[in-house]
């Protein structure tokens, strides 16, 4: 009941400024809008910007829009949290509801890897809302958000998971995992780094031979 979703496969795009690999609706350039969404999960995309860019300030309205840091440093502007600036192992969750207008980037020397989720929310409308969270050192499965303290408007969880040698984690439900930096074994089959499994239902055992992270979007 998994379906995997190898590097290859995924829509990918490459600017000067930016790399972004598209693990679900493609967000940027000719291939917009092209595969299909997972649930309340419309959007993954895998970014790492060049040093000193970021996107044009652009808005969003009715959409819960959860930021990763992966590595790095990420810059935020607009008119929610404007400067604000995240490190490595953060999160940030923007539920648009009646409109904002933001950009993301890179104001260091050094290039930021980010990931970016977008929901479709239950409820729409209302006053924008932001919140942030930063997780701890590596400590095995800790919650993103879906949570009060990063509530997402839709039935949805995000996990982050740190993976130690041969301790092995086990998923649930539909879903999806994504391989953030290092080689996976899974009863459904072993991914590469960067690569990501459908999971429709059923129990999913998850390994790593050398300490690894993943991410893992729990969805109804």
């Amino acid at each position: 009941m998994a379906r995997p979703r190898a590097l290859d496969s995924l829509p990918t795009t490459t600017l000067p400024w930016l790399t972004l690999r598209d693990h679900f609706v493609a967000t940027v350039g000719p291939r917009s809008n092209e595969s299909a969404p997972l649930g309340p999960l419309r959007v993954l995309a895998d970014a790492t910007f060049a040093p000193r860019s970021r996107f044009p300030l652009h808005p969003h309205r009715d959409v819960e829009i959860l930021s990763i840091v992966v590595d790095g440093e990420l810059s935020h502007h607009g008119d929610q949290a404007h400067g604000a600036t995240m490190p490595a192992r953060s999160a940030q969750l923007i539920s648009a509801r009646d409109g904002i207008v933001h950009a993301e980037g890179n104001d260091t020397d050094r290039p930021t890897r980010m990931l970016q989720l977008w929901f479709l929310p239950t409820e729409l409308g209302g006053a924008p809302a932001y919140f942030r969270r930063e997780r701890s050192a590596r400590d095995g499965r800790q919650l993103v958000a879906g949570d009060e303290a990063m509530p997402l408007r839709c039935d949805a969880k995000v996990w982050w998971i740190d993976l130690a040698p041969a301790r092995p984690e086990t998923v649930a439900g539909r879903g999806y995992l994504l391989s953030l930096d290092g080689a996976l074994e899974t009863t459904a089959g072993s991914l590469a780094a960067g690569e990501g499994l459908v999971v429709d239902a059923g129990e999913l055992v998850v390994t790593a031979a050398r300490a690894a992270t993943a991410l893992w979007i729990d969805l109804p």
